[in-house]
């Protein structure tokens, strides 16, 4: 497929993917709201003309980033890689695995708090399917899933799950995947105490097992 698309796609790409990894690079000494979209530009050595071709904020680059990773969880479903309960602790082991996933979770709330209306829905192109999924066609067509379906569709392969109960346990776990990391945030602790802090949620929840 590389060689098959035109080149402004691929350069198109690499382009969005390092103004995503350099907005991500900066959170290691800042926090979102702290970067400049022109340090963002200098170091990726482009315009701001060409920034704003691709994303129209930076709030944006966190709409791509959540895509990107809500494309890799569908995959996952999609596959039936992880199914019931192991898979809800998957969702929540790979963000707490983000670089930063502090900073950025807490970024994308403060972001979603400030929205009056419904962001742009985002796609993304085969090809960017395709290297995201490390060369493998197996995703290119698949429905990427927000959070919310993604909890829903593992909760309905666990036992006695009710459509009242998908719904409720849904939206805790929800509340737990953006509540626990601004806890974390506010007591100042360590941000290597998310997955920990993660875990104990989830047992709360759903008991030992």
């Amino acid at each position: 497929m590389d060689n098959n698309l035109p080149l402004r796609e691929r350069k198109k790409y690499q382009t969005m993917l390092s103004v995503l990894n350099e907005f991500l690079l900066s959170l290691e000494h800042s926090y979102f709201d702290e970067i400049h979209i022109e340090d963002i530009c200098d170091r990726v050595s482009i315009s701001k003309v060409t920034f704003f071709r691709y994303f129209a904020s930076k709030e944006e680059v966190l709409d791509y980033f959540v895509l990107q990773w809500c494309y890799q969880r569908s995959v996952e479903i999609a596959k039936g890689t992880y199914t019931g309960l192991e898979g809800i602790h998957q969702v929540f082991r790979t963000a707490a695995e983000i670089p930063h996933a502090n900073k950025i979770l807490i970024s994308i709330i403060q972001y979603y708090a400030k929205l009056k209306a419904e962001p742009m829905k985002k796609e993304l192109s085969e090809y960017e399917r395709y290297i995201i999924s490390q060369n493998s066609t197996d995703g290119i067509h698949i429905n990427i899933l927000p959070l919310q379906s993604i909890f829903q569709i593992y909760l309905t392969q666990m036992p006695n799950m009710t459509k009242s109960l998908v719904t409720l346990f849904s939206r805790q776990l929800t509340a737990i995947f953006y509540g626990v990391p601004f806890q974390v945030h506010i007591e100042m602790q360590s941000p290597n105490t998310l997955i920990e802090a993660y875990k104990d949620s989830l047992e709360l929840l759903f008991g030992k097992g």
